[in-house]
């Protein structure tokens, strides 16, 4: 029986490319942008997950919540900017580390460096 293939994630090597010159952007924000997701482990993803993960008192002097406009402004304003500078389908999302690390417990690929 032959071994299946380990995969980094389900993007061409070209999208790879291409989402780290344009993460390099938002590289001061935060300890790093990460590839999360669907698109790390399936063929047939929705999106390609982006998270930009900040220390806790970063994230806390930043936004008020998870429901500020502010946070959720930036989220989509990024999100639109690096699909309009990829062609990919991007959620990205700014996350305080303590949240990260207890709620999401999937694989991370940083991006951007």
């Amino acid at each position: 029986m032959e071994q299946e293939k380990y995969r980094v994630s389900f993007l061409t090597v070209n999208q790879t490319f291409n989402l780290n010159v344009a993460c390099r952007a938002i590289a001061g924000f935060g300890v790093g942008t990460f590839h999360v997701g669907s698109s790390l482990t399936r063929p047939d993803y929705h999106d390609v997950d982006l998270r930009c993960i900040m220390h806790d008192g970063e994230f806390d002097a930043m936004f008020v919540d998870e429901n500020d406009p502010k946070l959720k402004f930036l989220n989509v304003a990024i999100s639109e900017w690096i699909a309009n500078r990829t062609g990919l389908p991007i959620d990205f999302q700014f996350q305080r580390m303590t949240d990260a690390n207890e709620k999401f417990k999937g694989r991370r690929n940083g991006v951007g460096h």
